[in-house]
């Protein structure tokens, strides 16, 4: 059981500070890779949109108490407390927690904003109830890798009647495509690998998503 010691700080049972990582913790924890949390923060089209649906709605947050569930740097946890939060309690399962405690701390926020290391179905938040909870909970087409049941845990657990989620809507658009080379290089590549026949990878590969850009013109309008 984990909870928060006090406001800004991080609490582990077994913390390990940035200087002190090793190339194992690096390997075994890719969200605390830099190049991860780099990506993400580079993705504007991602951080207008939270950053319209938080900064934009302070009606929701104002005096509030926010969940900031997968925290990262804690730029959502920050963009609640301009918002008008009350306080945030930022959870965080992996080592970059350490880095967000400084960043919080350098952006002189700490005061408002508490970080809790662990897995959102193994912290116990030190209050009852939270009004918001905010999650990047979008995974690779939607679903993929998502948080989806780890924030309807924390929604089960903590959230206020009539509370808040952001996001808490979301559209997929599907459609088909035909690509013969690609589905050569991708899928039937199993057939010859360096002249060994491992055909038998094509069944879990197919059940695989694979990410990736095709031809607007493979794309077929049906409407």
């Amino acid at each position: 059981e984990m909870s928060a010691a006090s406001a800004g700080r991080a609490v582990s049972t077994a913390p390990t500070a940035p200087k002190e990582m090793t190339s194992a913790d690096i390997y075994f924890d890719t969200n605390s890779h830099f190049g991860t949390h780099e990506e993400l923060l580079k993705d504007r089209m991602r951080h207008r949109a939270f950053s319209r649906a938080l900064l934009q709605n302070k009606f929701l947050f104002t005096d509030k108490v926010v969940l900031d569930i997968g925290t990262g740097t804690g730029v959502l946890a920050m963009m609640a407390v301009k918002a008008g939060a009350k306080h945030v309690y930022a959870v965080e399962v992996s080592g970059i927690i350490h880095i967000a405690e400084a960043i919080i701390k350098k952006n002189k926020l700490d005061s408002k904003i508490t970080l809790l290391k662990g897995k959102m179905e193994d912290v116990k938040l030190p209050v009852q109830e939270v009004d918001v909870i905010v999650c990047d909970w979008m995974g690779y087409i939607l679903f993929h890798e998502s948080m989806i049941e780890t924030v309807i845990d924390a929604r089960d657990r903590y959230l206020v009647k009539g509370g808040v989620i952001l996001p808490d809507k979301a559209t997929m658009r599907i459609c088909g495509i035909e690509d013969a080379e690609y589905k050569e290089q991708r899928i039937d590549f199993w057939d010859n690998v360096y002249g060994l026949n491992m055909s038998c990878m094509k069944e879990g590969s197919l059940t695989e998503p694979l990410i990736d850009v095709c031809n607007p013109k493979q794309v077929f309008d049906l409407d």
